[in-house]
């Protein structure tokens, strides 16, 4: 037979005591126990049991009632939700509140009131004094304003025979700037991340971003004439310090049929522009004074989902803006042409995150991507070194000069202009990605460094002699190149040697065998390629028009020792 380990329970009243709420009999004393009988003579025992009656003092014992889920609920009145958070609000905003009369019996409402700043209509039920049923739910309309006070502070009142019940509503009031940019001059936008860096001696470097989401800014020019003239003036009177509902001027579209009031959705292309789920967005006619904001529920491939019917209607036209909540960075000083007319710079700072899909070109060489967007030679591009010196000086002698990281780096600026909504994008997803100085890339110099003069063989490529053997073997941003043949096949290899054959032809040893022989005849450019960072931690892009049109944006690169970096 097995043998069990175990223990024996006991039985579920036994050996329990109640320390809180008892004492042990016997510290009582025998004077608090009385006989009840004839006479206060001891009754002798006999054989029979003898049944003696007694009383003890009673205890105070303290404590509380357990509550149970019933408690929480019922006998009392109910508001839900009892707080509401409206965040900003740039249109009329309007909020579902049941008011639950939780006890088992009827309750008298005598009053209901509003205590704060104005704004704000309760709707939906009849008048006070009504009376709530056992356990009635009543629905009311909670209705906020967008004008008013810029800060929302409001208690809703339900004033019960027994009880107060609250509702405290709170909001940002912000109103939609109306006035529409002069595009002679272009919009400016700039995006600003915040980089650490630590920097050895020798080059290496370790870099830390600090901000989640880049700071975003606009510079313009508005143009105001007549009534709008005095509107403008009136707004920067009364608002000036305060946040705005900036529509994003270059991704406007011009909507090709009305929009009728009502209408819970609006047909469009919002992909690639800054239209986001649960913010704002405009509707604009002619003039400043024909605009509408909405909230946007959804986005879809064409078209936005909104959280409310639109209040008014709008003939084919009307323009469409993504907004952005913002501040005016300064007080504007406007340029008065005419007694009718201003001319103003104007200068926003966004005040919400700015968020975009961070994507990294997929063409990927050593562990890093590599950019390979060849940038606009319209303008003159800029070339320079860097390097690393230390100088020590005393004033009497010569300077000491020393190069402590034995290198130089390249530091190349490129220009780009951007076609089109994709391009625009791809742009702001490339530099999301690159969170301003923090994240590295190999960039090619896109220039005609290397010429090509036998057929390239296995890891042998005899070149034009340049000076690359006395010189640039081995160094940051020499080592490695980028073969663009005419077909468009692109081949990437380092350079591990190189010796002069004569005076007119070097010849360069590759790290790997190329996969077929090239000819002079097939390359159409041999560009050295380095591991580079942003210089700046700021990108700035001029729209010369809106989102379909042009804008132009330019960076500088700074190359890296690639061998010290670590890929992500």
């Amino acid at each position: 037979m097995a043998a069990l380990s175990g223990f024996k329970p006991l039985v579920w009243h036994a050996w329990v005591q109640n320390n809180p709420n008892t004492v042990p009999l016997d510290v009582l004393g025998d004077a608090l126990y009385e006989e009840r009988g004839a006479s206060d003579t001891p009754v002798a025992l006999t054989g029979e049991r003898q049944v003696v009656l007694v009383t003890a003092d009673r205890q105070t014992v303290l404590g509380v009632i357990a509550r149970g889920f019933a408690d929480d609920w019922y006998d009392r009145v109910h508001v839900l939700p009892g707080s509401i958070d409206l965040g900003n609000v740039a249109s009329l905003q309007t909020r579902q509140v049941h008011v639950w009369n939780a006890w088992r019996s009827a309750r008298p409402l005598s009053a209901l009131s509003l205590v704060g700043t104005g704004g704000v209509e309760v709707s939906g039920q009849p008048t006070p004094p009504i009376e709530f049923a056992p356990l009635q739910i009543r629905e009311y309309l909670v209705s906020v304003q967008a004008t008013g006070e810029p800060t929302l502070e409001t208690r809703a009142l339900w004033l019960f025979d027994t009880e107060t019940a609250v509702l405290h509503l709170r909001a940002n009031r912000i109103v939609v700037w109306p006035f529409a940019p002069d595009w002679t001059e272009g919009v400016r936008e700039r995006l600003t991340w915040a980089t650490e860096i630590l920097v050895s001696e020798s080059g290496a470097e370790q870099r830390r971003a600090l901000r989640l989401a880049p700071r975003r800014a606009f510079e313009g020019r508005v143009l105001v004439e007549g009534r709008e003239r005095t509107y403008f003036d009136n707004a920067l009177a009364g608002w000036g310090d305060l946040v705005w509902a900036l529509p994003i001027w270059h991704d406007v579209q011009w909507l090709p049929v009305p929009i009728a009031a009502g209408s819970t959705q609006v047909l469009c292309a919002p992909v690639g522009r800054d239209f986001q789920a649960g913010g704002l967005a405009v509707l604009r006619g002619e003039s400043a004074f024909d605009i509408e904001a909405i909230e946007v529920e959804s986005l879809a491939a064409d078209r936005i989902v909104l959280k409310r019917p639109t209040q008014r209607a709008f003939d084919a036209g009307v323009r469409l803006y993504p907004v952005r909540t913002a501040r005016l960075a300064q007080q504007p000083q406007p340029q008065r042409i005419t007694d009718q007319l201003y001319a103003v710079e104007l200068a926003f700072d966004v005040v919400e995150p700015c968020d975009w899909a961070a994507v990294l070109p997929a063409e990927t060489y050593r562990g890093y991507p590599v950019f390979a967007s060849r940038p606009d030679e319209s303008e003159d591009l800029t070339h320079a070194w860097e390097r690393m010196l230390r100088v020590l000086d005393n004033g009497t002698g010569v300077p000491s000069v020393t190069d402590t990281a034995s290198t130089g780096f390249t530091v190349q600026g490129h220009r780009w202009v951007l076609h089109g909504v994709a391009e625009r994008s791809a742009w702001r997803s490339l530099v999301y990605a690159l969170r301003g100085r923090q994240r590295p890339v190999w960039v090619p110099s896109h220039a005609d460094d290397l010429r090509m003069t036998a057929i390239a063989v296995d890891t042998v490529m005899d070149v034009e002699a340049c000076g690359y053997a006395r010189f640039a073997l081995g160094k940051v941003g020499r080592r490695d190149v980028r073969i663009e043949l005419s077909n468009g096949t692109v081949v990437h290899r380092r350079i591990v040697g190189a010796v002069e054959l004569d005076a007119a032809t070097e010849r360069l040893a590759l790290d790997a065998a190329l996969t077929s022989a090239i000819t002079p005849e097939q390359v159409a450019r041999i560009s050295f390629m380095s591991l580079c960072r942003m210089g700046s931690d700021a990108v700035e892009l001029l729209h010369y028009n809106d989102a379909e049109g042009g804008a132009a944006t330019q960076t500088t690169w700074r190359s890296l020792r690639d061998e010290t970096e670590v890929a992500a």
